[in-house]
């Protein structure tokens, strides 16, 4: 005949006669399903629903975390790319490029061309050496580095808003899983 041991409910406090085998046992009292736990001279009952409540809150808590976590990644990621993006003013500042910025920058060193390259034309057509020599010439520089400056910078900053796009939803994304993970505790 196989032993049996004397426990109590970890719910209600009934008391149970289980095989010494057992390992799951059901209250008659109070219905509630127990695990029956055994360490060195100590035997006792507890709550499976608890057990499970308990695992589930912990495991709502573990992806919480883990969507945090990625969410975090993702803002450091983001601030290192933004970086990629960065382009480097006349006195050596460092700023995220943008289209408006680029027409004017380009507008100004333009404008700028052209005034040099007609008043280089005006000064050096009347030169007693001959010819228009080579100071009309930087003002074409000027004009063409214009045009290349605002149109290079114009497609920088395109590909830096398609960027901080994407990047802007992939957050919104995650925050929402975020979320979702705590409405569930």
């Amino acid at each position: 005949m196989a032993s049996v041991e004397s426990l109590l409910c970890n719910s209600c406090g009934a008391p149970l006669d289980v095989p010494a085998s057992a390992n799951f046992v059901k209250c008659n009292h109070c219905n509630t399903q127990l695990q029956i736990h055994r360490e060195t001279g100590v035997t006792f009952t507890e709550n499976i629903e608890k057990l499970a409540k308990t695992t589930q809150n912990l495991t709502d808590q573990i992806a919480k975390l883990t969507a945090q976590q990625k969410v975090a990644d993702l803002d450091r990621n983001w601030e290192l790319e933004q970086q990629n993006f960065m382009i480097t003013g006349k006195h050596g500042n460092k700023r995220l490029p943008d289209s408006t910025g680029a027409a004017i920058g380009g507008v100004v060193v333009t404008v700028f061309g052209l005034f040099w390259t007609i008043m280089a034309f005006g000064i050096t057509s009347n030169s007693p050496f001959g010819g228009a020599g080579i100071f009309p010439f930087f003002g074409i520089l000027f004009i063409g580095f214009g045009i290349f400056s605002a149109f290079s910078t114009h497609q920088k900053a395109g590909e830096y808003q398609r960027a901080k796009s994407k990047y802007n939803r992939e957050r919104t994304e995650m925050r929402r899983q975020v979320e979702q993970h705590g409405e569930t505790r």
